[in-house]
């Protein structure tokens, strides 16, 4: 038990000081820099933004559901 606790001891204090490391060295945090690198070139397509979707739908003259 006792090698179990100095492990997780070593592992959470080593996990921070990388976060603190990549945290000083960039704008963005980890999560945002994995979305951008998955998003690729699809990710102006996908949008939750309801208020341009519905004035994009009333632009195209499409009728609404």
């Amino acid at each position: 038990m006792m090698r179990f606790l100095i492990a997780l001891v070593i592992g959470v204090s080593a996990g921070y000081f990388i976060g603190w490391k990549d945290a000083k060295t960039h704008d963005k945090t980890i999560v945002e820099r994995m979305v951008d690198r998955a998003g690729g070139a699809t990710r102006g397509k996908i949008s939750g933004d309801m208020d341009a979707k519905m004035k994009e739908l009333d632009s195209s003259g499409t009728k609404r559901p």
